[in-house]
């Protein structure tokens, strides 16, 4: 049996955004009672909650997140349990199971802090060493429960973005994936034109 296991946070009105984005304001400006049908309005950077970085996010480019090809969004996921760790590292154990074209995601329980000022803070970051080699493998995309790979200057983003590996940041529920070793990722953005975009992400397991 097939199911889908949801791996993003709400979107809600004032959700928490890192520290210097607008905040996100969702209003309904029409109800059934008054208007005959509901309405809401979204105003959000794209950076907010769950979503995903594009190559153009951190660079002068100009491929938008509306040009990139739909197979990049979705691939067999590889769950990287890294629960506690502040700096992460790679194990050669975990590499050698990573297989190219594939997603990665990172596991860190730091998504129990979303609502807390900590959650943009202090939360854990990927190594250089680690992000070389998942250009090595050459994957598609990572993915972490945390707000970034990494912090100012963001040299980590530059060396995943600059080999066309997406980054989903502001994962949620990655707990629910340790009892699978094999599944898929999907997490398809809005047909944009911007550097990023927020994502639904889900992961399809088979029991």
């Amino acid at each position: 049996m097939t199911h889908y296991i949801d791996l993003t946070h709400p979107v809600t009105h004032n959700m928490p955004c890192y520290d210097g984005d607008p905040p996100v304001s969702l209003q309904q400006i029409a109800s059934p009672e008054v208007d005959g049908y509901s309405n809401f309005v979204l105003s959000t950077g794209m950076h907010s909650g769950t979503h995903l970085d594009g190559p153009m996010h951190l660079s002068s480019g100009n491929k938008q997140i509306a040009e990139i090809p739909l197979k990049q969004f979705t691939g067999p996921g590889f769950l990287v349990n890294v629960l506690g760790q502040k700096i992460i590292d790679l194990q050669d154990s975990a590499f050698d199971l990573i297989h190219p074209e594939s997603i990665v995601l990172f596991y860190t329980g730091f998504d129990l802090y979303f609502n807390q000022k900590e959650y943009f803070r202090s939360y854990p970051v990927l190594s250089e060493k680690t992000a070389l080699l998942l250009v090595k493998k050459k994957i598609k995309m990572i993915g972490i429960d945390s707000p970034s790979p990494d912090y100012a200057p963001y040299n980590i983003h530059a060396i995943l973005l600059t080999n066309n590996i997406l980054i989903i940041e502001n994962l949620t529920n990655l707990s629910s994936l340790l009892p699978y070793r094999e599944f898929e990722v999907l997490a398809f953005p809005l047909k944009i034109r911007a550097d990023s975009s927020p994502v639904r992400v889900a992961a399809r397991v088979t029991e």
